[in-house]
């Protein structure tokens, strides 16, 4: 499954479009700086990696599903 960042993601740059790998567990925790603000809620971390080779844990909700 293909989707692009709504924010960076280390070595990944906000609007590259990544391959969702697997999934990688649960943020349980965000802070003010976080795209969305601050939430308790759980949500999934995905395992994500880039045309370049680059491989990154990113929550679902810094992640846009492409068509």
């Amino acid at each position: 499954m293909k989707a692009k960042l709504l924010r960076d993601a280390g070595d990944i740059s906000e609007g590259t479009v990544v391959e969702i790998t697997s999934k990688a567990g649960t943020n349980d925790a965000r802070c003010d700086e976080d795209l969305g603000g601050r939430s308790t809620t759980e949500e999934p971390v995905y395992d994500v990696t880039d045309a370049e080779g680059h491989a990154e844990q990113v929550d679902t909700r810094d992640l846009k599903a492409e068509p």
